[in-house]
């Protein structure tokens, strides 16, 4: 079954709604970054929160990029999406191993102090970018403090990520839901409160539950709600050799001569070599802007 996002509100559009199925979306970032539990864990949860968050965009141009940046041995990690449903994104540190095997699900406790930062772009052009210091560093909670203090839109926020001892994502998925400025907030403490008595939601995928289920059955058990659209999630590389081309320009004529032999350099987001033999570097410094 593919992911997906589902867009809807809740009490008569009082509240926006955002849920997400992103096993397969997860394990695909697993598999591709080689990724040890820790930061399969941290990369599930971070791929699942920009999910959440491309559903409130609207132009097709759209991109949501969440980085963290962190005083622990973790480091963070860069995730983007688009308005689109691809996504991709790459671990500092992929390859983490705490000693007590324990520490290997402690997202928190490994990255320590650092920022949460967001940003917004259009058509390639930064439209916003805002940070917050990390609450827990466990993600969802330092979501949820970004939009309460950047966006100034009380929000609550539910991830989940299951991995097996073999490192294969057994579910992965969240919730997130907006309060708007007309909200009930008896509704808000009901959905609260649901939230914080909700198991956990990878658990619950994991024992064959749709997402709609768990809205219904915990979420937002005893609240009105409905579902606006669906859309799939894809992990969706936007590289290219061309790309690479353009970017070994903009280092200048002095550096790229000491490249003229040959490179190979390695897209951080999907791991593809790009081979530059002497001829296509030679292309590139023939270019106008470099002579």
């Amino acid at each position: 079954m593919k992911d997906r996002l589902i867009h809807g509100a809740i009490a008569n559009e009082q509240f926006r709604l955002f849920a997400v199925e992103t096993t397969q979306l997860v394990q695909k970032t697993r598999d591709l970054h080689d990724l040890y539990p820790l930061p399969a864990i941290m990369m599930g949860r971070l791929m699942t929160a920009a999910a959440l968050m491309s559903g409130e965009m609207k132009s097709p141009a759209s991109e949501v990029s969440i980085r963290i940046d962190a005083e622990g041995e973790l480091k963070g990690a860069l995730v983007i999406a688009s308005q689109t449903g691809n996504l991709r994104g790459y671990a500092y540190v992929p390859d983490f191993w705490a000693d007590d095997p324990e520490d290997n699900f402690l997202v928190g406790k490994h990255l320590g102090k650092g920022l949460f930062t967001v940003i917004k772009q259009r058509n390639s052009q930064i439209t916003y970018q805002g940070s917050v210091e990390l609450v827990s560093g466990e993600i969802g909670s330092d979501l949820a403090e970004y939009y309460n203090q950047s966006e100034q839109t009380p929000t609550a926020v539910n991830l989940g990520v299951l991995i097996d001892r073999d490192a294969k994502v057994r579910a992965a998925g969240g919730v997130l839901i907006q309060q708007l400025p007309s909200a009930d907030p008896e509704i808000a403490d009901r959905i609260n409160s649901n939230m914080a008595n909700t198991p956990n939601i990878s658990d619950l995928m994991d024992m064959g539950l749709k997402m709609e289920e768990i809205l219904e059955k915990f979420i937002l058990k005893g609240l009105e709600w409905k579902i606006y659209s669906e859309s799939e999630l894809n992990y969706s590389c936007t590289c290219s050799k061309e790309r690479f081309a353009d970017a070994l320009a903009l280092l200048g004529r002095e550096e790229l001569e000491s490249m003229k032999e040959g490179i190979a350099p390695v897209c951080h987001y999907c791991n593809t070599a790009y081979e530059f033999s002497a001829d296509d570097i030679a292309d590139i410094l023939a270019r106008p802007e470099l002579s």
